[in-house]
């Protein structure tokens, strides 16, 4: 019964946080109805078990963005790629070690907390590897609003004063908004089903596997593989959506009145992490612009960690038009959800 009313709770709250336009409202709305219901009762539940069906959900979403073009492209881009997730590295460890040092929380904590993977699998992959869901989730809410409200006013700000007249010539050829289709708008679950099957299948292999994020990886190699074969045509948008609910059960329903007492010290360690992301936006673009020869502005956007589809929706309206950014973006969400785990886990046995 209680497990039947969390998630009726994370679902309501969901839907009313998704109508309301927030980033990511279906995701923050569930984490924040099964939070409430247990700060109230005590009683939220959900199976454990069920962290891996939300795994294989999201692993295969992120699996099924990859398309053929976007694999004809890597070539060209893997300089490019390889300093962007470098620079995010180091950024991530940085903000990392300030965290671990002005807050009571443990170093794993720290690292995810400050990883610029996606709002809804990195929170999982947190509480898989031990770490605090409930503090990765509202830190990486954090990260998604300010690289999707703020961040683009300060590269458009930044690219104005550092190259005016290529700023101005941009902003002259704007249109309005373009960007890449929502993966998986149009399918339905019959055309998805097999995919699904195999990624469930996959997730519990790399559970029991015991490497870190190992349901979530298996789950996103084993659907990327199905895309680029032409046998899955993406998630339909509802079973992603009904994906972030069970994920925001998971992590909310873990939330209790000492953890949200806790939270207070988040103040310091979010404001460091949006400056954080400003200087290695402005700076490393700067260093990506020059060694790749690309506009200055589309190297700072490529560094933002924003996700792929509202990346190139708030690109095309800064007057970049450019399907590198994207296939960047989703090659950064896919390297950061793969390796940086295991990172961290070689971290942890370092220290």
């Amino acid at each position: 019964m209680w497990m039947l009313l969390t998630l009726l709770v994370a679902l309501g709250a969901g839907l009313l946080v998704f109508h309301l336009k927030v980033p990511g409202g279906m995701l923050v709305g569930a984490i924040l109805g099964a939070a409430a219901l247990n700060i109230a009762t005590g009683q939220a539940f959900i199976y454990p078990q069920t962290r891996v069906l939300a795994q294989a959900l999201t692993g295969a979403y992120i699996g099924c963005m990859m398309t053929r073009e976007d694999v004809r492209r890597l070539p060209r881009l893997i300089r490019p790629y390889l300093l962007v997730l470098a620079s995010l590295l180091a950024l991530n460890l940085l903000m990392a070690a300030a965290f671990y040092r002005t807050t009571n929380l443990d170093l794993l904590t720290c690292l995810f907390c400050a990883a610029p993977g996606g709002m809804s699998d990195t929170p999982l992959i947190a509480m898989d590897m031990g770490a605090d869901g409930s503090i990765v989730a509202v830190m990486q809410f954090v990260r998604m609003l300010f690289g999707m409200g703020c961040l683009p006013s300060v590269i458009l700000l930044s690219d104005r004063f550092l190259e005016p007249k290529e700023a101005r010539a941009m902003e002259e050829q704007a249109g309005g908004v373009h960007g890449k289709a929502v993966p998986g708008a149009g399918t339905t679950l019959r055309s998805f089903l097999p995919a699904m099957c195999l990624a469930v299948f996959a997730a519990v292999l790399g559970r029991l596997s015991g490497i870190p994020a190992g349901a979530l990886s298996a789950a996103l190699i084993a659907s990327a593989v199905m895309k680029l074969t032409g046998r899955c045509s993406g998630m339909p948008m509802w079973l992603r959506r009904a994906a972030q609910v069970v994920s925001g059960c998971c992590i909310g329903s873990g939330i209790t009145r000492a953890q949200l007492a806790a939270m207070g010290q988040l103040a310091l360690p979010a404001v460091l992490l949006c400056l954080g992301y400003i200087v290695c936006c402005v700076g490393m673009g700067l260093v990506l612009s020059k060694v790749c020869r690309i506009q200055l502005r589309e190297a700072m956007l490529t560094l933002s960690p924003a996700g792929a589809t509202e990346m190139a929706l708030i690109a095309a309206d800064l007057g970049v038009e450019s399907t590198n950014l994207v296939v960047l973006q989703i090659c950064r969400l896919v390297g950061v959800t793969l390796l940086f785990p295991q990172i961290f886990n070689l971290i942890l046995c370092l220290c």
